[in-house]
């Protein structure tokens, strides 16, 4: 695995985007505990498998899929010694004739003892905005 400047929980989503947006999907997947839980922004079902995380980032990088992170948008919340939870909004661009745009949103825990940080990592796009009155 790169070494992560771990510093920080952000720097540990900052290296998330550098690798998916190189397109190095080993590295991606060695941030990923073995017994991570990812809710994913393009698939319906829960990946619970590093087998089942791995296709899914295949799948995204061959669709020429990037991902911007909105770094203003990212709260940070420490719950106990070492573990954080991270939850802001990203945008996954795909890139086809034109650059086609989902905002989205994301919730990673992260363990910041841990060589394979991330825990649980649930992203979403953002639904479109209801009008209440």
């Amino acid at each position: 695995m790169k070494t992560i400047q771990a510093n920080s929980p952000e720097n540990i989503i900052e290296s998330w985007a550098d690798f998916f947006n190189s397109g190095n999907v080993q590295e991606i997947l060695d941030l990923y505990h073995n017994s991570s839980v990812l809710l994913p922004t393009f698939l319906p079902g829960i990946l619970s498998t590093k087998d089942q995380i791995k296709d899914y980032f295949v799948r995204a990088i061959k669709g020429n899929v990037r991902v911007e992170i909105d770094q203003n948008q990212t709260l940070v919340k420490e719950i106990s010694k070492n573990n954080y939870v991270l939850s802001g909004s990203y945008v996954f661009i795909i890139n086809k004739e034109n650059d086609i745009k989902y905002n989205s949103r994301f919730t990673f825990l992260v363990n910041m003892e841990s060589k394979s940080p991330i825990k649980h990592h649930h992203s979403s796009r953002v639904p479109f905005e209801l009008a209440l009155v």
